[in-house]
């Protein structure tokens, strides 16, 4: 009888790890073939750069600013948990600063399936506990609903790591271009040091800049901040279909 218990709640164990919680941990074959890495099915693909802006040594920007995405990083399918994302993240995105940028959402939408697993992809991603901790108090209260949320509260917008991709407005419901895309072009903030300044460009707020804070971190980058990409955006219309 204890036995029967025992393998009860092994079973209800793992069906909480994966079913109930919107994550799958399940290893996969890997590859990396120059700008794109698969993990099973899904794909990551890095196109175009961000490239480096001119300034006079007293700091006066020379070069023309480009208006529209110059650099992209598409992908077939959100991560499934924390074993994807972090291979993702250590083998291939994470070293590069559109690559790290990207992975914004990932992690965002992660934390939304579930608060363990996307907690985990945030601290990576942001290097450290500290920094990652503004974002985790945000999507607490933006991609959940406490039992004190007025049943229509428009400040709680599930939606929002959508907002952050190609095709993801309030007019489309959210519903973001397949494959997924991130798009970026430089930041008119200049690079200093070790710190480094992307935008990622949205049409879900009413100014299409999220400015983005890189740090490079041995071989990898890290967000050293980003409030833009998940301060309160359009209200949707709609029904939002979610990101597979």
């Amino acid at each position: 009888m204890r036995r029967f218990v025992l393998f009860a709640l092994a079973c209800i164990a793992a069906a909480a790890c994966s079913d109930f919680t919107g994550v799958d941990e399940t290893q996969r074959e890997w590859t990396v073939d120059e700008n794109t890495m698969t993990w099973g099915l899904h794909e990551y693909t890095i196109r175009g750069s961000i490239p480096a802006l001119e300034y006079n040594k007293d700091g006066v920007l020379l070069s023309p600013v480009p208006k529209a995405p110059t650099g992209w990083v598409t992908f077939t399918s959100n991560p499934e948990g924390y074993n994807e994302f972090s291979t993702v993240y250590r083998e291939f995105l994470g070293k590069s600063i559109m690559g790290a940028a990207a992975m914004i959402p990932m992690a965002m939408e992660l934390y939304g399936r579930n608060r363990a697993t996307g907690e985990k992809c945030l601290r990576l991603l942001f290097g450290t506990a500290s920094n990652a901790e503004a974002i985790i108090r945000e999507l607490d209260s933006k991609l959940y609903r406490s039992a004190y949320s007025p049943q229509e509260d428009l400040y709680v917008q599930r939606y929002l790591p959508a907002a952050l991709l190609k095709g993801g407005r309030a007019e489309s419901a959210y519903s973001p271009d397949i494959p997924y895309t991130v798009q970026m072009l430089p930041s008119v903030t200049r690079n200093q040091g070790d710190f480094l300044y992307l935008n990622i460009y949205s049409e879900a707020w009413d100014t299409n800049l999220r400015g983005v804070e890189l740090k490079k971190n041995g071989e990898y980058y890290i967000v050293s901040n980003c409030p833009s990409c998940y301060s309160q955006c359009k209200v949707m219309k709609g029904e939002w279909s979610g990101i597979k």
